[in-house]
């Protein structure tokens, strides 16, 4: 268990280094390196994932941060506002907002629905595939919040399955572990065929590389596809 259980006036603070770049995180860069922070005794204590507000050497709140003293990158901004709960309403809040971009560009829930910062959840990356979504929390954060993250994921989804694979290298950075799940329903007897471009895929959520396919290039498939003459390989 980490901090999450805490109302906003017992939150740590951290405080980043005289002459660090706050300039950047109050324009929206969404990291602040072990570097830039001061790192007493106190933050060192702090368990990885656990929620702070970030302070400017002056003592001014810059947001509310997840924070992991083992990772390079010490602190992930969360949210603007330092009070924030971060719970089940908090994270459907960014799903959704999430699912709405992606049902601007798709015509079937098969796509990237969660690209981390991007998407305003740090480290944190689901793919859909219809009515099931692979997670993978790559960050400390993502991994304390899992239930709330997987709770969330499906009340706005409706996917009845939902899986966390754990292979990605950065969950070693960040101290976690390697350990494949189940969060909800049933894992898949065999790989789930993906329409894309003209084209079906089989995607093996998995025994599969990552999250059992790769949907970063099928726009460049498209593309490709336009220059080729009919019947051309």
């Amino acid at each position: 268990m980490t901090d999450a259980s805490l109302t906003p006036p017992t939150r740590p603070r951290v405080k980043m280094k005289p002459k660090s770049n706050a300039r950047a995180i109050r324009h929206g860069f969404p990291w602040v390196y072990a570097n830039e922070l001061v790192t007493d005794r106190r933050t060192k204590k702090l368990a990885p994932g656990s929620l702070a507000v970030l302070e400017d050497e002056a003592g001014r709140s810059l947001g509310l941060m997840a924070v992991n003293p083992e990772s390079k990158i010490i602190a992930r901004m969360l949210d603007r506002n330092p009070d924030a709960q971060i719970d089940v309403a908090w994270c459907a809040a960014r799903l959704s907002r999430a699912q709405e971009l992606r049902a601007q560009l798709y015509d079937a829930p098969f796509y990237r629905l969660v690209h981390a910062e991007a998407d305003g959840l740090p480290g944190v990356v689901i793919d859909r595939f219809g009515d099931t979504c692979v997670m993978q929390p790559n960050a400390a954060w993502a991994e304390a919040h899992l239930e709330a993250l997987a709770q969330a994921l499906g009340e706005v989804t409706g996917c009845t399955v939902i899986l966390k694979n754990a292979s990605g290298r950065t969950r070693g950075l960040e101290g976690l572990d390697d350990q494949n799940a189940v969060l909800k329903g049933a894992a898949p007897e065999a790989p789930v065929p993906v329409e894309m471009n003209g084209a079906t895929y089989m995607a093996d959520l998995t025994g599969g590389q990552k999250t059992g396919l790769f949907y970063d290039q099928r726009d460049n498939h498209a593309f490709a596809a336009r220059l080729v003459a009919p019947g051309a390989r």
